[in-house]
């Protein structure tokens, strides 16, 4: 049976993606051994489902629609840099994403709810916490100075985005990193 690796998520503006990559621009300016997410890669993520059978996307697909049902449209702010698991130890360099209405936390609870119930798909043991991965840290090498720049950033306002739509994404892995293509858009309210 033919596999595929796939994920939940909501696309980013391209104003807001222009921003976030001229300050990977000037993170890069520390060499420290990090991995950059590519600007057409940079996402939010609202649920990893890892390897999943081709014959179960329909399923995967209803599910999507039923954890978006009466969530309307909503705005979220991307405001400051931040870092996993600590921004003084950090291994993934993330901008924070501030959701007002609580959207993207009730989406991904209730896409981990059916999903585990559904299908079998394992739940995330960590609490969800929105955010973009603008890169990971691959060896920790030199990374005092590249914390001191990321405190610089850290209050810095990216721009804000209306939420209209969750995509379900296919990833493919190659040497150059992962390749996203979208496999259906499922649009708010």
């Amino acid at each position: 049976m033919e596999k595929l690796r796939a994920f939940v998520a909501v696309e980013i503006d391209q104003g807001i993606k222009k921003r976030l990559v001229d300050l990977q621009e000037v993170l890069k300016g520390v060499e420290c051994g990090v991995k950059w997410v590519e600007v057409e890669n940079i996402h939010i993520t609202l649920k990893f489902l890892g390897y999943i059978d081709e014959a179960n996307l329909s399923a995967v697909k209803d599910i999507v629609k039923i954890a978006i049902t009466g969530v309307s449209p909503f705005c979220i702010e991307f405001k400051g840099v931040g870092a996993f698991p600590r921004p003084e130890r950090p291994r993934v360099l993330t901008v924070t994403v501030k959701d007002t209405s609580g959207s993207l936390s009730r989406i991904n609870a209730r896409l981990e709810e059916e999903f585990f119930g559904k299908l079998g798909i394992e739940k995330e043991d960590r609490r969800y916490s929105s955010h973009l991965t603008l890169g990971r840290i691959k060896f920790a090498k030199n990374v005092t100075p590249l914390v001191r720049l990321m405190a610089r950033h850290s209050a810095d306002d990216f721009g804000v985005e209306r939420v209209e739509s969750v995509v379900l994404m296919q990833s493919q892995l190659s040497p150059e990193g992962p390749i996203y293509t979208q496999l259906e858009k499922f649009y708010l309210g």
